[in-house]
């Protein structure tokens, strides 16, 4: 769960520092490395990772929240290509308010597996 958690504060100190300076290259890292990080921890919990197995054990809403959390990344990454800030701000935000309801659902379903 620590990592998950890592992503996320990734994500969330590249989010502020798009809210405070803009969305520069620098900030932008922190965005990719949190939503990097948080798909490959993902992705090893469906390929049978066992220290992940909660993850599989999460709601079907926090699954479909995760899986628009990245779906909307990939409308962000154009927004931000086609220069268009306060649309990259907007589904930046949107991101991270499903990203929330993601990790809180995430953190229910870890505490049921150590239960």
């Amino acid at each position: 769960m620590a990592l998950f958690l890592i992503a996320y504060l990734l994500y969330l100190t590249g989010f502020f520092g798009i809210l405070i300076e803009g969305p520069g290259e620098f900030w932008l890292w922190f965005l990719a490395f949190g939503l990097t990080l948080d798909l490959t921890l993902i992705l090893l919990a469906y390929l049978d990772a066992s220290w992940l197995s909660f993850v599989k054990r999460a709601r079907t809403t926090a699954k479909i929240s995760q899986i628009l959390v990245f779906v909307l990344a990939g409308v962000a990454a154009y927004a931000r290509l086609m220069a268009e800030m306060p649309s990259f701000t907007i589904f930046s935000a949107v991101i991270l308010a499903l990203w929330t309801y993601s990790l809180f659902e995430l953190q229910t379903a870890w505490r049921r597996k150590i239960k």
